[in-house]
């Protein structure tokens, strides 16, 4: 049961950087012309190794299983979020011409 509990904290936790990471990234609010959440670039690089954080987590205290399954999961995030096409409709064919 603990093992379950440490896979869920830790997936949520990055889950949420992730998708802050996401919100405030500027070449994606620019292509889709939509606001975003303004982060300077240390703080957003301070984010992205915090995602990792769990990993070293799980590594200290030996939860090797929840560790490898924590950073499967962190792949299948991170490819779920990246899919999500922006809010607008800046994707339409009109506008590449």
């Amino acid at each position: 049961m603990m093992s379950l509990v440490s896979f869920v904290l830790a997936s949520g936790f990055s889950l949420a950087l992730i998708w802050i990471l996401r919100a405030s990234d500027p070449k994606l609010a620019r292509v889709a012309k939509a606001s975003r959440i303004n982060l300077s670039s240390p703080v957003r690089t301070a984010l992205a190794v915090c995602v990792f954080l769990p990993g070293a987590i799980l590594l200290a205290i030996p939860q090797i299983g929840v560790f490898f399954s924590w950073f499967g999961a962190l792949t299948v995030i991170g490819w779920l979020i990246a899919l999500r096409p922006p809010k607008s409709g800046s994707y339409s064919t009109s506008d590449q011409r």
